[in-house]
């Protein structure tokens, strides 16, 4: 069977011209030229509709429609929460709704009025703006925007930081998503509670999550322990926020006997040992084989394989030089509860 191809304009010209070859060319040409552009309007649009027909190749417009109708709607960007230190007065009030300014330069709303005791006074806060741009680590300083009396301007971010704020999910993603969810009612009629749904879960509860650990039976008969995966985080961890996320996903979709926990898991630092021919030791081909075994590095974890191979290692540093050697005694594993994070490179 021949595939078929689109014709091309010119390919449409031409034939349409050997078709009115006996007309008179004053007439043949800009008929031909006329008729050629209205068949391949019709063929552009045809491949158009061919393209809406599937999830794997619709437009943003027509995936919203594939999302609604299998109930995977795409994860919007999240503000970050997290609570600040205040000082001041005793019993002097911060209300709720007060602004604070962040070093970022967005703004913070107190999203629940506290009176101030001795010492630091746990303020909760939520930024104004949804994004990644909100987050904050520990120790950095707002400042109220309008001061209020008895209470000093500057609050300080505590040990667990401003987190949770994330970019809109990707649409590549949410159209995997998508057809990962069209493919499970197609195949199994639905989600009941396997480990892959639990993984499927924990990506559709926010969007900083790229995977998770699933460990069934780990606590006893009928637990599951579910471990997110972040690799757009620090160490590839989940935050506070995040994991409050998926808690509170799980508690309205997974099956109501299911005895499931969701925690972080534990890093599992990756150090490789790389020597480099001088004549390929540059600061860029270091650069450049670090951020390719990164992404090996990242695309492990959330799945039954414990151990990544040398072969792998050696495949991917060979895309960019063959002049290097590899410490390679050593095994790459992992525990089931870890997640491999790889560590600056041992250049030797």
């Amino acid at each position: 069977m021949i595939p078929y191809s689109r014709p091309s304009y010119t390919e449409l010209l031409t034939r349409i011209e050997a078709d009115l070859a006996a007309m008179p060319a004053v007439l043949r040409a800009p008929l031909s030229a006329a008729w050629a552009n209205a068949c391949n309007g019709l063929h552009g649009h045809l491949d158009w509709l061919d393209a809406q027909c599937s999830p794997l190749t619709c437009e943003l417009e027509r995936l919203s429609d594939w999302g609604v109708l299998y109930r995977v709607e795409r994860l919007l960007a999240t503000a970050s929460t997290g609570t600040l230190l205040a000082t001041g007065n005793v019993a002097a009030k911060l209300l709720s709704g007060a602004l604070l300014r962040g070093p970022n330069g967005l703004d913070y709303m107190v999203v629940a009025a506290v009176t101030l005791g001795a010492g630091n006074t746990p303020v909760a806060v939520r930024c104004a703006n949804a994004g990644a741009d909100g987050n904050l680590i520990a120790g950095q300083v707002l400042t109220l925007v309008d001061p209020v009396a008895g209470v000093n301007n500057s609050l300080t971010v505590d040990v667990a930081g401003l987190t949770g704020g994330a970019s809109d999910e990707p649409v590549e993603a949410w159209r995997l998503r998508v057809t990962e969810e069209w493919q499970a009612v197609v195949a199994g009629g639905a989600r009941s509670g396997k480990p892959d749904d639990y993984r499927f879960w924990a990506r559709s509860a926010h969007p900083s999550v790229t995977g998770a650990i699933v460990q069934p039976q780990a606590l006893g008969m009928g637990t599951v322990v579910v471990r997110p995966i972040c690799n757009g985080l620090t160490d590839r961890l989940p935050t506070q926020a995040v994991l409050d996320a998926v808690s509170a996903y799980y508690a309205a979709i997974a099956p109501a006997t299911a005895d499931w926990r969701v925690t972080a898991p534990v890093v599992r630092p990756i150090t490789l040992s790389i020597h480099l021919q001088p004549a390929v030791d540059t600061a860029l081909n270091r650069a450049a084989i670090f951020t390719a075994l990164n992404a090996l590095v990242a695309s492990k974890g959330g799945s039954d394989v414990l151990q990544l191979m040398w072969a792998e290692v050696d495949t991917t540093i060979a895309v960019i030089t063959l002049q290097y050697i590899a410490n390679e005694a050593a095994s790459i594993v992992w525990l089931a509860h870890e997640v491999p994070v790889l560590q600056p490179i041992n250049w030797i």
